[in-house]
């Protein structure tokens, strides 16, 4: 074999040989040059906009949760929801719970809608804040905060855990008061299942400290002008979906009154496993899906693959999930 000049790998890169000297099998490398690329674990940065009218939206992803497929409904023989699961091709096992939050820029005021999971929780979550920033605002450019309920998955992000202080310190912050007055009660942790006692301590830890900033809005109260809240009690005492109107655009964002996209949509009666007061739950999602259907709505859905935006298409007695084809997203 004829000895080939030392020329360095950079250097045959360079020439453009490098190609053609290794398919002629002229270059020996040794063992390990091409080491086995580590796993990632990662996405690129979780965001998407469109315009409701005048308004800017920004959905913000905050990871996702992985949770037992048994909570898809409680009041089901366990075979019946097992095969709905497999003829739908998915785990009888666990379910990947997406976590959507919304960001309005109105023009004149920046409104974060529920603040995801923070870092503890689950592993897979507490994305939320780091995505904020990548989408290309500050965290304390936030003015408003509108939270829909509660639960850790939407209130644990208030804080900032290494600096044990709120998060978002220039916002105010508004809730309903059924809801703040039930999780932030000393009783509650007491009153509730004791798979969800930590909610209710974890709602006091993040919530008493932004008490003094915080509005306590009634059930359906407009916020701000185009934007209300919408009712939907049973998930959470004081639950609520937000309705963002501008113009002839409208947007619905049903937070946790939907929460799968096929079992809340097919089988709007079934119970999951984490509403508290099951049967108002389900008048609560059947009349915001009716709603959504009969007004041709846009949806933007909490816990639906992200980036959770789509519509509710009325199929005989139930429903069904049609994810946008983003003709009206904003050209990246």
């Amino acid at each position: 074999m004829k000895k080939l000049s030392p020329f360095s790998r950079r250097d045959m890169l360079r020439a453009g040989g490098a190609a053609s000297l290794l398919a002629a099998g002229h270059v020996l490398l040794p063992a390990g040059s091409f080491a086995k690329a580590p796993m990632q674990d990662a996405q690129v940065p979780g965001f998407f906009r469109f315009h409701v009218g005048a308004y800017e939206v920004t959905v913000l992803s905050d990871g996702n949760l992985i949770l037992p497929a048994a909570g898809l409904a409680t009041n089901v023989p366990e075979v019946q929801l097992k095969g709905f699961l497999r003829s739908n091709m998915r785990s009888t096992q666990s379910r990947v719970g997406h976590i959507n939050a919304a960001l309005i820029n109105t023009g004149a005021e920046l409104i974060l809608i529920d603040v995801g999971s923070g870092s503890n929780f689950q592993s897979t979550a507490g994305k939320l804040a780091e995505n904020l920033e990548a989408s290309g605002y500050s965290l304390d450019q936030v003015d408003k905060v509108i939270m829909t309920h509660a639960h850790p998955d939407h209130i644990w992000g208030l804080t900032d855990e290494f600096e044990d202080a709120p998060r978002y310190t220039n916002a105010s912050y508004v809730m309903t008061a059924a809801d703040w007055d039930f999780w932030t009660a000393k009783e509650t942790a007491s009153k509730v299942p004791a798979t969800i006692q930590g909610f209710a301590i974890g709602a006091r830890k993040h919530l008493l400290p932004i008490a003094k900033k915080t509005k306590m809005a009634k059930a359906n109260e407009q916020i701000l002008q185009g934007i209300t809240l919408v009712s939907t009690p049973g998930h959470s005492p004081g639950h609520s979906s937000v309705l963002i109107e501008q113009g002839d655009d409208k947007l619905l964002i049903t937070a946790d009154a939907i929460t799968d996209a096929q079992v809340s949509f097919e089988h709007p009666d079934w119970h999951p496993g984490l509403d508290l007061d099951p049967e108002m739950a389900v008048k609560s999602r059947k009349s915001l899906l009716k709603m959504a259907a009969a007004e041709r709505l846009t949806v933007l859905s909490y816990h639906l693959p992200f980036p959770g935006v789509g519509h509710v298409a009325a199929r005989g007695n139930s429903y069904r999930w049609v994810p946008s084809s983003f003709e009206w997203a904003i050209p990246g």
